[in-house]
């Protein structure tokens, strides 16, 4: 009795957007993440793309760690690793990394982590290799998918240079926007529903649940049912 949607949230360079002929000026700020809905998983060129998102990752992580460890905190790769095998996780990413800092003591919660350390602005932050958009969006459909921006306010982007950064992704072919998570206020979801509006852009939301690293309950973000039908609709009438 229960319907799934199978999905995929890829990282993508907000500065490809922002240099692109359709908006030449928007600022490079925040992380553009874009989800792709009810995808076909085996598609081949979403798995290459998938696979570059996992060696980015997997190069990412121990320079992030060698930067730690030149600030003199004692951790190592090998515990990182240990951490995820015991969570039954095959990705590694920099929330196993905060959560270490957490358990050393280096740090007293995973938000001061990524504030202190693994944040753009952190101490040990490496920048990780991210996908043109127009890649994204085009191997999302090519398996099927429906590409939705995720969580527009972590763009950091306001006003005039949220409508023209979004609207630039709909030249490239986005569906839709997330307008409810559980990083957005009721104001934020009214905007970004007025936004998606405005662009004739479908909308999805969740709680972009994350296990026991985030505090953050699976199901706390309430999405009516038709946001889901509309969205299967859509993705059904692509085929």
């Amino acid at each position: 009795g229960i319907n799934f949607v199978p999905g995929i949230e890829v990282s993508a360079d907000p500065g490809a957007v922002s240099n692109s002929p359709a908006d030449p000026h928007t600022p490079r700020r925040g992380t553009l993440h874009i989800l792709g809905l009810f995808i076909r998983h085996d598609d081949p060129r979403l798995q290459t793309i998938h696979q570059r998102m996992c060696d980015a990752r997997n190069e990412r992580n121990p320079a992030i760690i060698e930067r730690l460890n030149a600030l003199g905190l004692d951790i190592a790769y090998e515990e990182i690793e240990l951490l995820a095998r015991a969570q039954g996780t095959a990705v590694i990413g920099r929330p196993h990394i905060a959560q270490l800092l957490v358990e050393r003591r280096y740090v007293r919660t995973i938000g001061e982590a990524f504030e202190k350390y693994l944040s753009r602005s952190g101490a040990a932050y490496v920048r990780r290799d991210r996908l043109d958009p127009r890649d994204a969006i085009d191997a999302i459909h090519h398996a099927g998918g429906l590409a939705i921006l995720a969580h527009p306010t972590q763009l950091g982007l306001h006003g005039s240079d949220l409508v023209r950064l979004v609207g630039a992704l709909k030249t490239l072919g986005l569906d839709g926007v997330e307008t409810q998570h559980s990083d957005h206020t009721p104001a934020d979801v009214a905007r970004f529903e007025q936004l998606a509006r405005g662009l004739d852009l479908l909308t999805s939301g969740g709680s972009d649940y994350h296990g026991r690293r985030k505090a953050i309950e699976l199901g706390s973000q309430y999405v009516p049912m038709e946001v889901y039908e509309t969205l299967a609709a859509e993705a059904k009438r692509r085929g």
